[in-house]
């Protein structure tokens, strides 16, 4: 088979593309005040990620759910239902129940597929104990013969 010159470049520059940038070091363009121009240190100083080491902000106690709404900015607070009109208790309640019809169709699911695992673990297991028994008996087989070739 005859395979052209440049074919073959190509194979060999795709080939050696990815140890090439394996051994490039990886430098990122930091960014330069405006009206500046880039020096050479802007162009190869390595990419340093955030230092979590660094942000010592005090967070607040993860118990403390009202303090942690707070200081993302939330905060909730349950209407009472005689604040709400009897549409929006409907629609409520038709939300809730079809969230429940989907959580029991979810369990019925996983169930479902937990039979499914079980039955297809059994029959695995099953044949390695088949498989394993045939090896030992050809092993058995094996030595047998080869104890009667040596007798003989």
């Amino acid at each position: 088979m005859i395979l052209r010159p440049a074919l073959f470049v190509l194979a060999l520059g795709t080939a050696g593309a990815p140890a090439l940038a394996q051994t490039t070091p990886q430098t990122t363009p930091q960014t330069t005040p405006r009206g500046a121009a880039p020096t050479a240190l802007d162009q190869t100083r390595p990419y340093a990620g955030p230092d979590a080491y660094r942000d010592q902000r005090a967070l607040p106690d993860p118990a403390d759910r009202d303090a942690l709404l707070r200081t993302r900015g939330e905060a909730y607070r349950r209407a009472g239902d005689d604040k709400q009109t009897e549409e929006e208790l409907r629609a409520t309640r038709a939300l809730n129940d079809e969230i429940a019809a989907r959580n029991a169709l979810a369990d019925k699911a996983d169930a479902a597929a937990r039979l499914d695992y079980d039955a297809a673990l059994a029959r695995h297991q099953i044949a390695v104990r088949q498989t394993e028994e045939q090896a030992r008996a050809a092993a058995e087989a094996t030595r047998a013969a080869q104890d009667r070739y040596d007798r003989d």
